[in-house]
C-alpha cells in the first residue's frame, strides 16, 4: 500500500512522538518492526546481576519483562518523549519491580549524574535535537566504565525509506562512533547485519542495522 505525501507526513509524526489513538496503534507497530534490534541492542549490554539500566524511547515497553528477567536484580528506567507511550509502557509492566517510566523532554535526561551501570536505546538518535548535546547527557548519567549501546538504521537504508524525508536526520555508524568518542566514549564493539521487516508503512523490505556499543572512560 503507497501511502501519500500527507500520510507519509503523519506516520513520520507518529515515529517521531506517537499521540493519541494512532500513537497507541504505532507503539504496537513499532515494537513489532524493531523487535529484532531491540532484542540485538539488548543482548548486546551483557547484561549482569544488579545493573542499574536506562532506555531510552521505550515505546509501549512490551520487551521490558525480558529484560529484567535477563538477570537478578537489575534496575530499569525508561525515559520517552511521548506522554502515551509512558502511560501505555507503565500499563503493560504493571506490577513489575525495580520498573519505572517517565517523561523526558528530549533535551535532558532526568537523572542524577552518575545514576546507570548501563544505557541503551533505538531508533531514536534521528530525533535528537542536539546530537551531541544529548550524548554527552548520555555520560553524564552513566558511571565510569558504564556501557551505552546505540541501536539505529543508518543513513543508506534510510535515504530509500519514503517517510525519513520528515523529520529524520541520518547517521551512518562513522557519524555516532564520533559523537561517542567525543563525549568521553571508547567504542567496544560495532553490529552490523540485515533483517527482513515489514516496515511501518506496510511494506516487506530488507533493511541494515547498526548497534554500536562503547564504554566510558
Amino acid at each position: 500500500m503507497k501511502l501519500s505525501e500527507t500520510e507519509l507526513q503523519e506516520l513520520a509524526s507518529q515515529l517521531r512522538c506517537p499521540h493519541g489513538e494512532d500513537g497507541i496503534k504505532v507503539g504496537e507497530m513499532m515494537n513489532f518492526t524493531n523487535s529484532n534490534i531491540i532484542l540485538k541492542t539488548i543482548e548486546s549490554l551483557s547484561l549482569k546481576n544488579g545493573d542499574v539500566l536506562l532506555e531510552i524511547g521505550p515505546g509501549n515497553g512490551q520487551h521490558v519483562n525480558d529484560i529484567i528477567k535477563a538477570a537478578s536484580g537489575i534496575q530499569y528506567n525508561g525515559i520517552d518523549i511521548s506522554e502515551i507511550m509512558v502511560e501505555e509502557a507503565q500499563k503493560t509492566n504493571v506490577g513489575l519491580r525495580n520498573v519505572s517510566f517517565s517523561l523526558s523532554d528530549g533535551k535532558r535526561i532526568p537523572f542524577e549524574s552518575d545514576a546507570f551501570d548501563k544505557l541503551f536505546t533505538t531508533n531514536t538518535i534521528y530525533f535528537w535535537k542536539n546530537p551531541a548535546g544529548y550524548m554527552a547527557e548520555i555520560a553524564r548519567v552513566l558511571k565510569s566504565g558504564g556501557i551505552a549501546s546505540i541501536g539505529f538504521i543508518p543513513k543508506s537504508t534510510m535515504e530509500k525509506i519514503p517517510f525519513a524525508k520528515y523529520g529524520f536526520v541520518l547517521y551512518d555508524p562513522k557519524t555516532v562512533i564520533g559523537l561517542l568518542e567525543d563525549a568521553g566514549f571508547i567504542v567496544e564493539d560495532i553490529i552490523a547485519d540485515t533483517e527482513l521487516v515489514l516496515s511501518n508503512s506496510g511494506e516487506k523490505i530488507e533493511r541494515e542495522i547498526v548497534i554500536i556499543t562503547a564504554e566510558l572512560k
